[in-house]
């Protein structure tokens, strides 16, 4: 029974890390945003890294438990999983980082993104190192090596989600409409518990044999909660992508500048075509309702129009 567990605790988050991939696949190509590609790519990295390192170091270490292999060819075939794993990790957490800042509406900086991947390599370097020594030069100590793997896993883990958590409180209030900020800061909840659990769950599975794939179930299948909870917020509050609405998008800013609309003139405009009310746009804009109104008044000045419809209407005809 024990032995029939631990199979079933590998294929659910295969299957269901696979299910997550396959819905990110289907928004990305569904909505017009970016951070529905990045969101995909995390998941892409991120199970690869799963199914190779963790899941396939498990199988392995299981064969060679079966076949009565000496400790040190067990050990040796874990670390060189996990080794070959670190770029895969790394990229599935940069991916992560720049779909936050897309959903905030901006970039991950230069500077940001170099110290990254220089950190990331010099990590790979050093772990490499350690580990040819260890294997091939039977030098070092393999209990140092996956001590020091486990605290700088932990660690990264904590920095990386603390800190995503932090950026999303704290520049999530410039986002203009009220449910993109709910919708962020859940899906920086359901991100900072997956990493309490996960960590957890890894500090302790030296205590029992079944942890480590509690670990590898939790680490692969949580995601299919926020892709969801992301799948929603989508279909609600965004149009599908279509040649049309990518038509349109750049047909109001060409309006724009044909009869002269400012740039907040012509943030009120992309509102109104989205349906939202005057009160709504003003919570979106972070302006008063007379101020929504006076924008509204100035545009249909300038353009001639009467209404909200004949504003559209003349936005969709205008060549």
């Amino acid at each position: 029974m024990g032995e029939t567990f631990r199979i079933i605790l590998l294929i659910i988050p295969m299957i269901a890390g696979a299910i997550a991939i396959f819905f990110s696949f289907q928004l990305m190509k569904g909505y017009p945003v970016p951070y529905a590609g990045s969101y995909f790519y995390y998941l892409v990295f991120l199970y690869i890294f799963g199914m190779y390192s963790l899941v396939g170091s498990g199988i392995l270490e299981h064969l060679f438990l079966r076949m009565e292999a000496v400790r040190t060819m067990q050990n040796s075939a874990r670390i060189f999983m996990i080794f070959l794993g670190i770029p895969l990790i790394a990229l599935s957490k940069y991916m992560l980082i720049r779909m936050v800042l897309e959903f905030l509406q901006q970039k991950v900086p230069k500077a940001f993104t170099a110290g990254y991947f220089i950190l990331s390599v010099l990590v790979f370097a050093f772990y490499g190192i350690y580990a040819v020594e260890l294997t091939w030069l039977e030098g070092g100590n393999f209990q140092f090596l996956v001590t020091l793997q486990r605290w700088t896993f932990f660690g990264f883990m904590v920095i990386l989600y603390l800190a995503l958590y932090l950026v999303i409180l704290t520049r999530s209030r410039k986002l203009p409409l009220k449910n993109e900020q709910r919708f962020i800061r859940n899906f920086g909840s359901m991100y900072l518990l997956f990493m309490v659990l996960t960590c957890t769950v890894f500090l302790l599975s030296g205590l029992h044999p079944l942890l480590p794939f509690i670990f590898i179930f939790m680490f692969l299948s949580w995601h299919l909660i926020p892709i969801l909870f992301m799948s929603f917020f989508l279909a609600k509050y965004h149009h599908p992508a279509t040649a049309v609405q990518y038509n349109f998008e750049a047909q109001v800013l060409l309006f724009a500048k044909k009869f002269e609309i400012s740039k907040r003139e012509t943030e009120v405009i992309h509102l109104i075509c989205r349906g939202l009310t005057n009160q709504e746009i003003g919570d979106a804009l972070y302006i008063s309702l007379q101020t929504v109104k006076d924008h509204i008044h100035h545009i249909f000045v300038k353009t001639g129009v009467r209404n909200r419809v004949e504003l559209t209407n003349l936005i969709r005809s205008d060549k």
